[in-house]
């Protein structure tokens, strides 16, 4: 068994970490590659490897199925309780490491989402597309086609095109229902909907099609909560991706995404008396993970005034933790502390 480390190196509690794997899996003799610390640069195609582990946190699992271009399977190993996405922690990893290595473990693939502005295409997302005014508390105009049938026109804060995996963080939060990782289907949730339509559930082999999209102060989509593309074109194509994302599941200790959403709810911390844009920035983080001031703008329609407030407010309760990003060190991500 081969293994491939991918790092978030912009996460230094994850940075801290990474020692104490690497020196573990030295002493077990395993062979393994650390993915190097370079900008710009993909995962490569992994050829050799039988497993990527993708160590941190739900960011880093995202972003290796992102710029993983093979089907190599991802085992997430997280250094934080409660982190959605990855399967295990690192003592779980230490713990069930003889199994891991003899292939004592099943594959789960869920569904990725593609995109296209008319003919460019954009990564693809585990998660969802949001699409949104690429200013807080303004409203978009749009109408939306499934397999070319107009199901509904609408104005709002946008809509947001998710996969099952996606459905429990910020379609969820907006009234979206969750739907179990192995389920074939797409989920439509309008944000914010000034025609009271509501969220629906397209099949999973369907073209969902937005055109008219129309807003004063300009229209983004947003991909896993992260990157950010402007919308220049006449519409916005999505479809399934013919390349699905295989999990590492250890059956034992496999969740559902509702026991997952209950033990996040009962770790968060309680904070009654915190004004209301502190605590809804702290559920964004919980369903979203680690954000940007940018992100959690963009995800709230909150004014930037009000954002800062909130993320003042709960840094002085230290609820949060401010770690500068790789891409741009003028840039903060916020997470919840462990």
């Amino acid at each position: 068994m081969k293994f491939y480390v991918s790092i978030d190196y912009s996460d230094n509690e994850s940075k801290k970490a990474l020692p104490a794997l690497l020196k573990f899996l030295k002493e077990r003799k395993a062979k393994f590659s650390v993915e190097k610390r370079e900008k710009n640069k993909q995962i490569e195609e992994l050829k050799g490897f039988d497993i990527a582990i993708a160590f941190g946190s739900s960011f880093n699992v995202l972003r290796t199925f992102r710029e993983m271009r093979s089907d190599t399977p991802v085992l997430g190993v997280s250094i934080y309780e409660d982190e959605f996405l990855p399967e295990i922690t690192l003592d779980d990893f230490k713990r069930l490491f003889s199994r891991i290595n003899a292939g004592e473990y099943s594959i789960e693939r869920r569904n990725r989402l593609e995109a296209f502005v008319d003919d460019k295409p954009l990564p693809p997302v585990l998660n969802e597309f949001v699409i949104s005014a690429n200013k807080s508390a303004s409203m978009i105009s749009y109408s939306l086609y499934v397999d070319s049938k107009k199901m509904f026109n609408d104005e709002g804060d946008g809509i947001i095109v998710s996969t099952p995996t996606g459905s429990t963080g910020y379609s969820s939060s907006s009234g979206g229902p969750v739907i179990l990782n192995d389920a074939d289907v797409i989920e439509l949730t309008p944000l914010s909907s000034m025609e009271q339509n509501k969220p629906m559930i397209a099949n999973g082999s369907s073209l969902v099609t937005i055109k008219n999209l129309n807003s004063k102060s300009g229209i983004e989509i947003v991909c896993d909560g992260r990157f950010r593309y402007p919308f220049k074109g006449k519409q916005i194509t999505i479809k399934k991706h013919d390349r699905p994302a295989n999990f590492i599941i250890i059956n034992e200790i496999k969740k559902t995404p509702i026991e997952k959403m209950k033990s996040r709810e009962l770790s968060m911390p309680y904070i009654d008396d915190a004004p209301p844009s502190a605590k809804f920035i702290l559920k964004l983080l919980q369903y979203e993970g680690p954000l940007t001031q940018k992100d959690i703008i963009s995800l709230s329609s909150l004014q930037i005034r009000t954002v800062r407030h909130g993320i003042s407010y709960l840094k002085k309760k230290d609820l949060i933790e401010e770690n500068k990003t790789l891409r741009d060190a003028r840039f903060s991500i916020y997470r919840l502390k462990s």
